[in-house]
Order: C-alpha cells, then sequence, then structure tokens
C-alpha cells in the first residue's frame, strides 16, 4: 500500500477559475476564422481533460486506501460528496472529449464563417459549463488532497505500538523520549490533534511509535474529531497499545474514569491485541496516589502495572519491549 501522503503531495487539482485562466493564456490567435475555432475547441478539450488528470490519480488512491486512513478522511470530509465531487469531474472530462470528436467534425460542414464562429461558441461553452458545475466541489477535492498530504506514513507491515489513554497523560512526552518524533507538548490537554508518528530503535529494528489525541471515556458517538482520529488509530492499526494512566491531581480524569476508558480500550482490542498498561509521572507525584491508581487497576484485572516516567528512557524502553514482546508471542500463537 503506498503511504498516501506522498502520493497526495504529487496531485495538484486545480480549480476552476485555474482552468479558464489556462484556457484563455493559450487561446489561438492570426489563424484563419475555421482554423481558430478549430483550435479552440480541442484546446478547451486538452485542458479540461489533462488539468483534472490528478482527480483521476485521487480516484485510484482513495479506492486503494487503508481502512485506518479512509477512517480519518471520513473524519473531516463526507466521503459520498468526495464520490460525487470527483464523479462531476469525471463526467466533464468524457463529455469534452465526446463533444471535440463531434464539434470537429461539424466545422467541417460549416457554410460560412458565421457558422463557424457559432458552432465553436456551442462546444466551448458546453464543455465549459458541465466543469463549471464542479466548481465547488473542485475546491472540496482540493481540500482532501491538502488534507491527505498531512498524513502520517506508516507501513501496516512492520511492528506498530500505539501510545494511548486520556488527554495530558504524557503520551507525547513518551514519544518523544523514545523516538525520532518531536511532537508538541503543553501542559493543557488535546495539545496533540492529530496521529503522529515516531521511529524507535528496539534491539536492531526499527518500530513504529504512534502518539494518538487524547480519549475521554465515553460513547463514540459523544466523541469530537480529535478523539476519533485516535479511535481510528486503536480500531484500524494492528499492533500492541501502552496505555497511560495519570495518576497527578492535575490529571482530566479521576482514576476511576481513566480505568473505565482502560476497559473501553481493552474491549476494542479484544484479546488478540497485546496491551501494556503503565502510570505514569511517578517521578513527582505522591506515592499514596499511585498506590491509589495500582488499587484501582488491580480491582480492573491489571495486577502489576508499569510505573515509569515518560521523561525516563530507561522506563519508556521497557514499556515498549513489553509491548512488542507481545507482538511476537502474538505471531508466535
Amino acid at each position: 500500500m503506498p503511504d498516501p501522503a506522498s502520493v497526495a503531495k504529487k496531485i495538484h487539482v486545480p480549480s476552476y477559475s485555474e482552468v479558464l485562466q489556462r484556457i484563455k493564456n493559450r487561446y489561438p490567435h492570426n489563424v484563419s476564422t475555421y482554423e481558430r475555432e478549430r483550435r479552440s475547441i480541442e484546446l478547451v478539450k486538452d485542458v479540461i481533460v489533462g488539468k483534472t488528470e490528478p482527480v483521476v490519480q485521487l480516484r485510484a488512491l482513495l479506492r486503494g486506501l487503508h481502512p485506518f486512513y479512509r477512517r480519518l478522511l471520513s473524519i473531516s470530509f463526507d466521503l459520498e460528496q468526495l464520490e460525487e465531487d470527483m464523479e462531476c469531474v469525471m463526467k466533464a472530462r468524457a463529455l469534452a472529449q465526446r463533444l471535440w470528436e463531434s464539434y470537429r467534425y461539424a466545422l467541417l460542414a460549416a457554410e460560412s464563417e458565421r457558422e463557424a464562429r457559432a458552432i465553436g461558441r456551442e462546444a466551448r461553452g458546453r464543455m465549459m459549463s458541465q466543469l463549471k458545475k464542479c466548481s465547488r466541489g473542485l475546491e472540496r477535492i482540493r481540500e482532501a488532497v491538502k488534507f491527505l498530504a498531512g498524513l502520517p506514513g506508516i507501513d501496516v507491515s512492520k511492528d506498530i505500538v500505539i501510545v494511548a489513554g486520556p488527554p495530558n497523560a504524557g503520551k507525547s512526552t513518551f514519544i518523544s523520549t523514545i523516538s525520532r518524533a518531536r511532537p508538541e507538548i503543553a501542559p493543557y490537554p488535546f495539545t496533540t490533534k492529530n496521529v503522529i508518528v515516531g521511529h524507535a530503535d528496539f534491539e536492531g529494528s526499527e518500530v513504529q511509535v504512534i502518539d494518538t489525541p487524547g480519549l475521554l471515556d465515553r460513547d463514540p458517538s459523544e466523541m469530537n474529531e480529535v478523539e476519533l482520529r485516535a479511535l481510528a488509530a486503536l480500531e484500524e492499526l494492528p499492533g500492541a497499545v501502552i496505555f497511560l494512566v495519570d495518576p497527578s491531581p492535575e490529571a482530566t480524569m479521576p482514576i476511576s474514569s481513566q480505568v473505565s476508558l482502560l476497559n473501553r480500550v481493552r474491549s476494542i482490542l479484544g484479546q488478540g491485541r497485546p496491551i501494556v498498561v503503565a502510570i505514569n509521572k511517578v517521578d513527582y507525584v505522591e506515592p499514596y496516589r499511585v498506590s491509589q491508581a495500582e488499587d484501582e487497576l488491580k480491582r480492573a484485572g491489571i495486577s502489576e502495572p508499569l510505573k515509569i516516567s515518560a521523561k525516563e528512557r530507561a522506563a519508556c524502553m521497557e514499556a515498549l519491549r513489553l509491548a512488542i514482546k507481545g507482538l511476537s508471542q502474538k505471531s508466535d500463537s
């Protein structure tokens, strides 16, 4: 599967005005009336077909998208509307080709320059009229291409470890500690608004470590777009999960709600995918808060959660090691 971002970066979908300007810049002059009309009809056909070729490329890309990328796209765009927009362009391309075939023969039968000019105007008008119907759709398609170009590049055939948890639990700090990614880190919730990919070196191999936006303990129907991106990663990407618990007094939700969220994540993963639970921020949180988190987790069936500081590489690498070990055991079973 190609990386959609690398493909999208090479796709430039024109606006309707760009197509119009291209035609104006190349309009034939200093030739006979018949030749000018013939060339102008061919020009409009060639520009419409040529300039909208990227829409054909985009359509092929979308139809081959991995479910994870399709989910991300569907969160921000109406996929049915996008398909209609692309179909409109396909019709404009096909019509331009058909009209060129029919009107060039009509020109041959024109009995006067006036008739030739009328035939040319009609042909060009019909071609551009169809494309103009797609003008708003072209703008939506352009936005979709821009969105795709900004997506993270993930190779689903290689090891993936997803870091999840509530907002401000230290996921981005964890990612920056063990990988080459540098996500934004700030002392307020929902700093991470998109899925970010880091690459960690582990025992001579490269592991893709996925930073996800924070999740609240609520039904998917109540989630905002940021949370839905995290949910898409958990549901559509293969791999293990490291779930961070925040025992600090500044946590965005009480430990009981974090454990409830953990149970939601576990139900998403099912029995087949490993999950490592780590209590973060033990470097400065009072010990009794860590103990309270341990007790809550034990009641949920997590008897030995890791205790880490996301700023300490050794502790983070141990969490990564356990996650990858879980993946290895899954592949061996």
